[in-house]
């Protein structure tokens, strides 16, 4: 009977973990998408929005990364929420660096300026 109680623990344990790192990562993905759909990353320096943006997205594919590795089959749509949270991580990332690193009309990408 114990055995069997420490093993619900563990899942209970490993899937509140689970769901925390998803949030975790969601809060981020929003984060982002309030600083790129407000218009909040025109008014802050290239490289300190390059630097935030970069962190988010790479914070965000962490926790995505981490709720799969937690994630147990028995828990399907969680598993497939993580999946989904870091594919979303990855393309904030790929944004990110193209936002900032991407040249311009005059041959300079926005960090390359400064």
């Amino acid at each position: 009977m114990d055995g069997k109680l420490d093993m619900m623990s563990q899942m209970s344990h490993s899937f509140f973990q689970t769901i925390s790192a998803s949030v975790v990562g969601t809060i981020l993905q929003m984060t982002f998408f309030v600083l790129f759909f407000g218009g909040l990353l025109a008014e802050l320096p290239s490289i300190v929005g390059f630097i935030s943006c970069f962190l988010i997205g790479l914070l965000s594919l962490i926790a995505g990364v981490y709720s799969i590795k937690k994630g147990y089959c028995d828990f399907f749509w969680l598993t497939l929420y993580a999946i989904g949270s870091s594919f979303i991580s990855i393309l904030i990332l790929l944004l990110t660096l193209y936002m900032y690193l991407s040249v311009e009309g005059d041959g300079m990408g926005p960090l390359l300026l400064q």
